[in-house]
């Protein structure tokens, strides 16, 4: 058999980075996915996999292995926000764009490092390996609407790693926090401001002085929350009758998200009240916080292939949610892994050449390292 060794010096930097642009130069934003679902489809198909989209668009790419465990890797196809047309420029190493647009390494890079791995395998049958599932998910950018929609019960992996994080190389997520989005509306009365204002609830006014007594921001090193946007009004001289807010609140301990939201709620209640306003409090769990300990088996495989390269594991706790919150809902113990993007999300996003290549070797080495 060859070595794993072997396998990952053969990780090509050319040949990743030109996939990698090529996979940027496809528009994906969320919810418009059919492009880059049927370029990857013809992708893993022609490298050895079996290939299954479900109603929603969610790609599942199973290549078979050479041992009886089933693993899976997962990652999204669709790009934040709405930009198209990014013309990626490298310099000195750092690939990223001209400041007008996202770059998509969120989460092309992670796309790309299962190509350059899945082109190493199918050319060295001889490697051991376990089969791979590769989950690549649809709207993911959106409250991950894809991996909400999967039926995991089609997958047959016992444990998996998220392509999809931010941080150093060598970074393993093993805590993400629960998400529950707020929805909250305010009624109040309709009056002419002009004439009869004496008559009118104020709605933008109730949430205004709601948003004022609530906590928000960094609660604790475990809570956030926040106000994002506030709608409500007709014209400048009619007292608004309604009023919505959206926000979210986020916490990695669930007696401190039930505390906080208890909170935003009777901030919203109490401020309606005085006013004689009615109002909506509306609270949605976009996902569920989990814990992967060092013990486990996912944490075990990444941290021993992260240091057989000599980098340094560092264990890290997430603010935000992969689509890893939901297979670690559904009995699929997943940590996330670093791909090496920076400021996703923004358009000052860029990776290193070289940060890339490492991520792409240590997901060689987790497939390919002697079992335990």
């Amino acid at each position: 058999m060859a070595t794993s060794t072997l396998l990952v010096d053969q990780v090509d930097p050319d040949r990743l980075v030109k996939t990698f642009l090529e996979l940027v130069a496809v528009d994906s934003p969320t919810g418009h996915e059919e492009e880059i679902g049927r370029e990857l489809t013809k992708r893993f198909s022609d490298l050895g996999c079996t290939l299954s989209q479900d109603d929603v668009g969610n790609l599942v790419a199973v290549y078979p292995g050479t041992r009886d465990d089933t693993v899976l890797i997962s990652t999204h196809m669709d790009t934040a926000g709405t930009d198209v047309g990014i013309k990626p420029i490298i310099e000195d190493g750092v690939i990223k764009t001209d400041g007008s647009t996202i770059l998509g390494a969120d989460d092309k890079s992670g796309i790309a490092g299962c190509i350059e791995l899945l082109t190493l395998l199918h050319a060295s049958p001889d490697v051991e390996h376990p089969t791979i599932e590769f989950v690549i998910s649809v709207g993911e950018e959106s409250g991950l609407l894809g991996s909400r929609q999967m039926d995991l019960s089609r997958l047959s992996a016992t444990y998996g790693f998220v392509l999809d994080t931010a941080g150093v190389i060598g970074a393993i997520t093993y805590w993400a926090p629960t998400s529950v989005y707020l929805t909250i509306d305010i009624v109040g009365k309709k009056a002419h401001a002009g004439v009869e204002p004496e008559k009118g609830i104020n709605a933008v006014k109730v949430a205004g002085e709601a948003i004022a007594a609530m906590p928000l921001g960094r609660i604790d090193e475990e809570t956030v929350a926040n106000i994002g946007t506030i709608t409500g009004g007709e014209a400048r001289n009619i007292v608004p009758g309604q009023a919505q807010m959206l926000g979210m609140a986020r916490s990695h301990d669930q007696s401190k998200l039930d505390a906080q939201l208890d909170a935003m709620r009777q901030a919203v209640e109490g401020a309606a009240q005085r006013h004689g306003a009615t109002a909506d409090f509306q609270a949605e769990e976009i996902y569920r916080t989990y814990k992967i300990e060092e013990t486990e088996k996912p944490y075990r495989e990444a941290a021993r292939a992260i240091e057989a390269l000599g980098i340094e594991v560092f264990p890290r706790k997430s603010g935000g949610g992969t689509d890893g919150n939901f297979f670690n809902a559904k009995g699929i113990p997943c940590v996330a892994l670093a791909t090496g993007m920076v400021d996703e999300h923004a358009t000052s996003e860029h990776i290193a050449i070289d940060d890339m290549v490492m991520a792409c070797k240590i997901m060689v080495t987790i497939v390919t390292q002697e079992p335990e």
